[in-house]
């Protein structure tokens, strides 16, 4: 456990000035499973990502930052696909 919340922190920890873009995840064409259970779907955004905290869209650098009373990041994730995908 202690060992899986230092992973955590390692990947929540990239900082989006200094990191290669070439380096992050491209995950506009990625497609997410809503109908498996969320510890699956949890899995399945950590293999296609690599680090969910930190991807690309296309050329745009993304950096995902949580408060503790924010929603699930699946939620977030999701929404933000959404919203980009409609153009918003």
């Amino acid at each position: 456990m202690l060992q899986q919340q230092m992973r955590i922190e390692q990947l929540s920890s990239v900082d989006i000035q200094t990191v290669n873009k070439e380096d992050l995840v491209d995950v506009s064409g990625a497609t997410f499973d809503n109908s498996i259970p969320h510890k699956q779907r949890a899995a399945q955004i950590l293999r296609i990502t690599g680090n969910p905290y930190c991807f690309r869209v296309g050329d745009l650098c993304v950096k995902l930052e949580f408060l503790d009373s924010a929603p699930p990041l699946q939620d977030a994730f999701s929404s933000f696909l959404q919203r980009k995908k409609s153009g918003v």
